[in-house]
């Protein structure tokens, strides 16, 4: 399943560091390392912004629309200290920081917010804004498939509830809700009917399923759609499915369901499964025009249109990795680097190839994946 990601872009803590960097040991250039204290007086931070911009323009693997974010990106000298846009990052964790980074990070670069996350509840939930979202879906069910499981000595006899996986979890269901597949097959893959809105899946947003099926097991491209105002969210988001469901494409879909995140530029995103890629500029053309859409688009993605961009689903199979969403992944790979930089490990650029290769993601053009090695 495509990692949604939290709305409000927290990242988890990162349990195993990029190749090179564990335990968050600062590697220095050869020679005598410089003291960070001399006679007692702490030696005082100096951002190194201008030399690593001085560097990174000469990358010609580097987009060009990141390398102009970056410039905006200044690290002291001994890496505890980040200034981006308006935001200030410290830390004398290296761990910690690269957490708070690759946070900031996603807000400014990718989803483009500027929020106060200590103002924020701590339930997004909003019920009457999900009524509104709710009314513009087209559909109320779907299908699904999902695997029967052996519950044991737990198994309810007759027409009682079954015991299957669904998303890798493991649930009991009504046993009326199967509409293909034999119950009584433990492992065996059933056709189950379910409902389409699943309000309370990704914190933060409200998620809707397609009226059909979506395959497995192929590439997944995101499709995002920046909204400047909660108001038009509902209006924008129902002419997206409107257009999906009358085309007969399937896809999984959210919209931001907290008023006090917008705006964003992934405030609505469309998931689009094998040959259902292709329907991605059936989006554009849906919000093209319509009331409330931007026209600002994260710079890892693809543009497709003003405010409309697109993005592979991230293939990492480290564990650090993941778990993570687009924006997130991506983050995490820039703060590494970032932060490597500011050390002395070696020129911006250069780092930030690598982590994006090693992250699985191509540096010319951060919005698609490598092939698998």
């Amino acid at each position: 399943m495509a990692s949604a990601g939290p709305a409000d872009g927290r990242l988890p803590a990162q349990r195993t560091p990029l190749r090179h960097r564990a335990c968050g040991r600062r590697h220095r250039p050869r020679g005598p390392a410089r003291p960070a204290q001399v006679r007692g007086h702490a030696r005082p931070r100096r951002f190194r912004g201008d030399q690593q911009m001085t560097a990174i323009t000469a990358a010609p693997a580097l987009p060009d629309r990141l390398v102009r974010a970056l410039r905006d990106v200044h690290v002291t000298d001994d890496a505890a200290t980040v200034r981006l846009g308006s935001r200030t990052v410290t830390s004398d964790n290296p761990r910690e920081m690269r957490r708070l980074l690759a946070e900031a990070l996603y807000d400014v670069l990718h989803a483009g917010q500027d929020v106060d996350k200590g103002d924020l509840p701590l339930n997004l939930r909003d019920e009457s804004f999900e009524k509104q979202l709710a009314a513009v879906v087209p559909h109320r069910g779907t299908t699904t498939r999902v695997r029967a499981l052996d519950a044991g000595d737990h198994t309810v006899a007759g027409d009682g509830p079954l015991l299957v996986e669904r998303d890798g979890v493991r649930v009991w269901v009504p046993r009326d809700h199967v509409v293909d597949g034999d119950p009584a097959v433990p492992g065996g893959i059933l056709t189950l009917r379910v409902a389409a809105l699943r309000p309370a899946l990704s914190p933060g947003f409200f998620m809707v399923d397609g009226s059909r099926p979506r395959p497995r097991g192929e590439r997944t491209l995101r499709v995002y759609v920046h909204v400047t105002d909660a108001r038009h969210a509902a209006p924008v988001w129902g002419r997206v499915l409107a257009r999906l469901e009358s085309d007969g494409v399937s896809y999984r879909s959210k919209a931001l369901s907290a008023r006090a995140l917008y705006p964003r530029r992934d405030a609505l995103v469309v998931y689009l499964t094998g040959e259902a890629a292709d329907a991605a500029g059936a989006v554009a053309e849906a919000v093209r025009g319509a009331e409330g859409v931007g026209r600002e688009t994260s710079v890892f993605t693809s543009e497709l249109a003003p405010g409309v961009s697109v993005a592979e689903e991230p293939d990492d199979p480290r564990p650090a990795m993941s778990g993570l969403s687009f924006g997130q992944h991506r983050a995490t790979a820039t703060a590494h680097a970032l932060l490597d930089a500011a050390r002395g490990v070696g020129p911006l650029e250069e780092l930030l190839a690598e982590a994006l290769r090693e992250a699985g993601a191509d540096p010319a053009a951060p919005y698609r994946n490598l092939p698998r090695r």
